[in-house]
């Protein structure tokens, strides 16, 4: 009786330490990849992905060894390549050498295909409640990923303990039906924006921005980063070339990105220009409106530099994504010019697609297809879907906007637009810039300058009259306030900026 007693205890501690897989999801979708991360409820060496391409007849492959360790909050972090295009696949998790078939543990993907394709999938930020039938909404239109501009979760993690950060990726995203049903089977692709990155406002000076950037890069599938703490990102489906900008880790009083990002996305630009693709901006913070401090708004200069630089650049097929406004909208591009001449060059079409379930927000900016849908109440939820359409010529976009209710997933087409483009190979370009030679004056901050690291750069401020205020020599190093004007009284300046022989003039108006 005693051995018998003693066995027992030993089985049921086998079954207790068996580690098993709580919650996952995918992301950085590719025609012939995906990245996967997964969380197990304790520590393993040996978790690994068993995959398959549908119906699943000709048995599993197998991913590599991945282990999940307490100092990253127990997520593994797995990759599946040399997977085949334009092909539907589902996967299982083996852990300690079993293997899960449960339902609940079994997610889906499809690859898109290689080369000009059609496909479309679902946007929206703000999300205040996971269990809103909004997610099943988005899950019903089989969607090949699903786009967060930001704000996944309302937690507001301004901390220097990570746990802080780690917290709602469990609770919030990954736990609750119907959205982890929905992340089970659309991969994603997320940039946050305030409430997911360090609160409310949140910019560069929040105490948890590097909390964040850790929590991030444990638990989300992304696509390749370019900064140690920024999650901008680029990637390409189809002839759809996605440019994805952060617009919160390095934003500041005078600028909405550092100049890092600042030339990398300047050169996503030319890059979709120069292989014949169509640009879609990812612009968490909306892009046309005017007079508002939390948008592109409270950077007029900064959005005339990017308008004049796509203008000059012949950068014609281009179309902008944002959320953050809690509202559905749609502009055909012609409230979206910011040049310096207002000559509207090319039209840039803007979707405006939140809040997926938050009161509505008006934050800005015209929009001429359809008008403006903010959510009439939190319980009602708000989404876009984006359908691209590629015949290898042409390719045309539809945008939709859907509303939902509380009762149910039901949808309601709020407003809709198509447009086409027919990107190619240009054969001869403008020539490229050589430095981001630029400049603009933030109220508060004072005159921020952009400039080529390595060499001297110039600065003379005069007056309305012509006399010279200001006047600086540095060695450029890094963007950089080079001249805090507080002292000036108010009233109209023009600012000459010179390096290596190229100039940029700016003229501005000092009032606080």
């Amino acid at each position: 009786m005693r051995k018998t007693t003693l066995l027992l205890l030993l089985i049921c501690g086998a079954v207790r330490a068996q580690e098993s897989v709580q919650l996952y999801w995918s992301g950085a979708l590719s025609s012939t990849g995906i990245a996967i991360r997964a969380r197990t409820s304790g520590p393993s060496d040996s978790l690994r992905v068993a995959y398959c391409a549908a119906p699943c007849t000709g048995g599993y492959q197998y991913s590599a060894y991945s282990s999940t360790e307490a100092a990253h909050d127990l997520v593994a972090r797995i990759a599946l390549a040399e997977l085949l295009p334009g092909t539907a696949y589902s996967y299982r998790f083996e852990v300690d050498g079993i293997l899960d078939t449960t339902a609940a543990n079994t997610g889906r993907f499809r690859t898109p295909a290689a080369g000009p394709a059609s496909f479309s999938f679902v946007l929206g930020s703000c999300n205040g409640f996971s269990m809103h039938p909004v997610w099943q909404a988005m899950r019903d239109l089989d969607p090949l990923f699903f786009l967060s501009t930001g704000d996944l979760h309302y937690r507001d993690p301004n901390s220097l303990d990570i746990e802080t950060h780690y917290i709602p990726y469990r609770e919030d995203v990954l736990s609750w039906s119907p959205m982890k049903d929905l992340l089970h089977e659309a991969p994603i692709a997320f940039v946050w924006d305030d409430h997911d990155f360090s609160g409310n406002g949140s910019d560069i000076s929040s105490i948890g921005r590097l909390s964040a950037a850790r929590a991030y890069r444990d638990y989300v599938p992304h696509y390749t980063l370019n900064g140690a703490v920024s999650v901008h990102q680029a990637f390409t489906i189809g002839r759809v070339h996605f440019i994805v900008s952060d617009l919160r880790s390095s934003k500041s009083a005078g600028s909405m990105m550092d100049f890092g990002q600042y030339t990398w996305l300047l050169q996503q630009f030319l890059h979709a220009r120069d292989n014949g693709l169509l640009a879609c901006w990812v612009s968490p913070l909306t892009w046309n409106s005017v007079g508002y401090p939390e948008n592109w708004a409270c950077q007029p200069d900064e959005r005339t530099a990017i308008n004049d630089f796509l203008f000059s650049q012949d950068v014609k097929d281009l179309f902008i994504l944002s959320g953050d406004a809690h509202m559905l909208a749609i502009d055909d591009g012609a409230n979206a010019d910011f040049s310096s001449a207002q000559n509207l060059a090319y039209h840039y079409p803007i979707f405006q697609a939140a809040a997926i379930s938050r009161f509505g927000s008006y934050k800005g900016g015209n929009f001429n297809q359809g008008g403006v849908f903010p959510n009439p109440f939190p319980w009602f939820g708000q989404f876009g879907e984006v359908k691209v359409d590629d015949d290898g010529e042409e390719i045309c976009i539809t945008f939709n906007g859907y509303r939902t209710d509380s009762m149910s997933a039901a949808t309601t087409l709020m407003n809709s637009y198509t447009f086409c483009r027919t990107p190619a190979v240009i054969d001869a370009v403008p020539e490229a810039p050589t430095s981001a030679l630029q400049a603009w004056y933030a109220q508060g901050a004072g005159l921020m300058v952009r400039a080529m690291p390595g060499s001297p750069v110039m600065v003379a401020v005069t007056d309305a009259q012509g006399r010279l205020v200001r006047e600086m020599r540095s060695m450029a190093t890094r963007e950089q306030a080079l001249l805090a004007l507080d002292d000036l009284p108010q009233g109209l300046y023009t600012a000459d900026v010179i390096q290596d022989g190229q100039r940029f003039a700016l003229r501005f108006i000092r009032t606080d």
